[in-house]
């Protein structure tokens, strides 16, 4: 008999939100990752849950569903632990600064499915007046479940949360090897387990691991960077405008994200610098003249081609499973995501066509690669 049903491969986003959809089910977990040993590791200071993306304003897949799945699970978390510094329910506001925008997101308004009570129409004067020093707009929307979430804060916590309630974490390097009906894992110090299922939870270090290196996911690097404003801020929702723009502390603003799909390593860079204040430049005039910069990092996301998650079986060996590719929208589909594959797991429940690691394979069959 096995050690645990499942060893999870990473504990960013992804990889915690399967450790805890599989222990709500009553599945013993073992959570691996050597990055995030340290109980204050560092994370992204910020980033937003926005059901609307991109320039048309359209509504992420299953939009609802994740949304909600999330609010629930920070929620408990900040009940749990007893911190109230994971997140902001403060809305986000959309403001058009160009025609077109203005344009795109009405049509949004008029033609996505938008939940019942979610998002206002704001006429330029009242964006103005909730947001002052906002650039010259044509109104826009405002989302009001929409949430500003302090990263660092949130997955430290939720780790805690997890390992306090009977997740088993290891900060250690973890090798697996298929051995007639489960995994043998093995640590550095050569330390062993076994696990009836191995489910990667990489993110964008999913492409270094071997056996899913065919399904073709994509490393897009991203930076962003903080500044100082010489007096508080009177707003706390999150701006998402060609980019996004967060509020962490009264005076402390995140301008992100750059999108760079060809790079040669993950530092940060002066040019990155510029574009995100010209974001600033763009979105807060006024305000951009009386900043300073307090810092600016970098990251890498994991992408699909579709750019929706893949979740899912390896076609060799179904014990051995995956989560991974949410590109920039992470956090509104982590939980929901996670259920769908612990479902699919634990009750045998299918996986949406669309999200499935099959539909790749199926890609890569008509080419002839696999």
């Amino acid at each position: 008999m096995s050690n645990y049903y499942a060893a999870v491969f990473g504990a960013g986003i992804s990889g915690l939100s399967m450790a805890n959809q599989l222990h709500q089910r009553g599945k013993k977990v073992l959570l691996i990752d050597p990055f995030r040993s340290d109980p204050e590791a560092p994370g992204p200071p910020a980033a937003m849950v926005n059901p609307s993306a991109g320039k048309k304003g359209n509504l992420v897949w299953e939009c609802e569903k994740c949304l909600n799945a999330f609010r629930s699970n920070i929620d408990k978390l900040s009940e749990q632990s007893g911190r109230n510094d994971l997140f902001n329910a403060t809305g986000v506001l959309r403001p058009a600064i160009t025609e077109e925008l203005a344009e795109n997101f009405k049509l949004s308004l008029m033609e996505q499915p938008w939940p019942e009570g979610w998002v206002e129409w704001l006429e330029p004067s009242e964006i103005e007046e909730i947001n002052p020093g906002i650039a010259k707009n044509y109104g826009g929307y405002f989302i009001k479940p929409g949430l500003t979430v302090f990263v660092d804060n949130y997955l430290n916590t939720f780790r805690k949360v997890l390992t306090d309630g009977g997740v088993t974490f290891s900060g250690s390097k973890t090798t697996y090897e298929f051995q007639e009906s489960d995994f043998l894992l093995t640590d550095e110090e050569g330390k062993t387990a076994s696990a009836e299922h191995v489910i990667v939870c990489a993110g964008a270090d999913t492409p270094g691991f071997d056996d899913w290196a065919e399904l073709g996911i994509q490393r897009v690097k991203g930076q962003v960077a903080i500044f100082e404003t010489d007096q508080e801020l009177p707003w706390k929702h999150g701006l998402s405008a060609l980019g996004y723009i967060l509020r962490r502390k009264p005076n402390e603003l995140i301008v992100g994200s750059t999108y760079e799909h060809h790079f040669d390593d993950v530092n940060i860079t002066e040019e990155a610098y510029n574009r995100l204040f010209g974001k600033l430049e763009k979105i807060l005039p006024e305000i951009s003249t009386k900043v300073k910069k307090t810092g600016q990092l970098a990251g890498v996301r994991a992408s699909a081609p579709n750019h929706l998650p893949v979740l899912g079986r390896h076609r060799n060996n179904p014990q051995l499973c995956i989560y991974s590719a949410m590109g920039s929208k992470g956090l509104i589909y982590s939980e929901y995501m996670a259920s769908i594959l612990a479902d699919h797991l634990t009750t045998g429940s299918e996986i949406p066509d669309e999200l499935d690691t099959e539909r790749i394979y199926r890609r890569l069959r008509k080419k002839g690669k696999i």
